[in-house]
């Protein structure tokens, strides 16, 4: 089969390989799509998570398969497996945890000391033909859902983490970024009644996406966004802010934006370490949340929003050969695309 395995910093390869086979407990997904994000950027450009040692948890080595996001049609399972058959059209939690530590424990396995992920420091990945995971991590996709919105579950759940940590409902809230996850915070703050959001975003293509879909969008580079925010709200300020642009200006601006008491959450990866101002924190008694990754649960709220219409694709999709997952990953990285799935050859939709 097909896929596109990652050596090393910039060293993306797309090589035949072995077909998997599922052992006990274990399903066998024939891929349909797969996203590319930003934590597929900072495998690539920077340095893999996945290592020549054997991880703790999994034993994965590099090459890594990536693909975190994906969707397809179970196509084999392996003894034992109950939770899912041949036929079904299934999302997959890519969370790999070792059910014991303190955080596992306490139901927080996304947290997990030892956290590892399909698609980043687990064997296989969803940029490829097929895929073996546990069955536990496969969620069936309700009735008329397309495979295509099945691949961005796992980001959508990313952002709706976020929002649900903000704990905001009505109300107005700031976004920073409008890649996926910014846009899945748009889709979900709406979803919970937040019905005035401001979303800041320097690309032109995606201040457009995110304006089509509802959001009162600022270009950073022309305006400034605290002092417009802070005149729409008449000095009061947002109720929430959600991060997801991993810049220390637009988490500052963030910050500058919320009302007394409100939350920022960050959601973004950042590639260094950032420094904030804490006076505005205390002198507001401000919360300053992080977000990572998602609970176990998160994705089934997900697809019922999904059923419900909360979370359309109109407009902000775009598809790419698996063949281009290199040219995806710069896509992404540059912000000339809001969204990258890749269609993987030959799999019916």
């Amino acid at each position: 089969m097909l896929a596109a395995r990652l050596y090393g910093t910039k060293d993306l390869r797309i090589e035949e390989m072995p077909e998997p086979e599922p052992g006990p407990g274990e399903v066998k997904i024939r891929v349909a799509y797969a996203g590319i994000c930003g934590t597929d950027v900072h495998e690539y450009f920077e340095t893999p998570r996945a290592t020549h040692e054997p991880n703790p948890l999994t034993g994965a080595t590099l090459p890594q398969t990536l693909g975190h996001e994906f969707a397809g049609t179970v196509v084999a399972c392996g003894e034992g497996v109950e939770r899912a058959a041949p036929g079904d059209r299934v999302c997959v939690r890519p969370i790999r945890s070792c059910g014991k530590c303190p955080r596992c424990t306490a139901s927080l396995d996304h947290l997990c000391a030892y956290l590892a992920a399909i698609g980043v420091t687990s064997p296989g990945g969803g940029l490829a033909e097929y895929v073996v995971v546990p069955a536990g991590s496969v969620h069936r996709l309700p009735d008329g859902l397309p495979l295509e919105q099945g691949a961005l579950v796992e980001p959508m759940a990313t952002a709706l983490n976020a929002v649900e940590r903000a704990g905001v409902h009505g109300g107005s809230a700031l976004v920073t970024g409008a890649g996926a996850v910014g846009m899945g915070a748009l889709f979900a703050l709406k979803a919970n009644g937040v019905d005035d959001v401001f979303v800041v975003e320097p690309s032109p293509s995606r201040r457009a996406a995110a304006e089509r879909h509802g959001a009162r969008v600022l270009d950073p580079g022309e305006v400034d966004v605290v002092e417009v925010v802070m005149r729409h709200t008449r000095g009061r300020g947002v109720d929430a802010a959600i991060e997801c642009a991993g810049r220390v200006d637009a988490l500052n601006a963030a910050i500058r934006s919320l009302a007394a008491r409100a939350p920022v959450v960050m959601v973004a990866l950042y590639s260094e370490p950032v420094a904030i101002d804490a006076s505005v924190l205390r002198l507001a008694e401000l919360a300053l949340l992080g977000s990572e990754a998602y609970p176990d649960g998160v994705f089934e709220r997900v697809l019922a929003h999904m059923a419900a219409g909360r979370f359309p694709t109109e407009g902000w999709i775009e598809h790419i050969p698996l063949a281009d997952a290199v040219a995806g990953l710069h896509d992404v990285r540059d912000a000339r695309r809001v969204k990258v799935l890749v269609d993987i050859p030959g799999c019916p939709t």
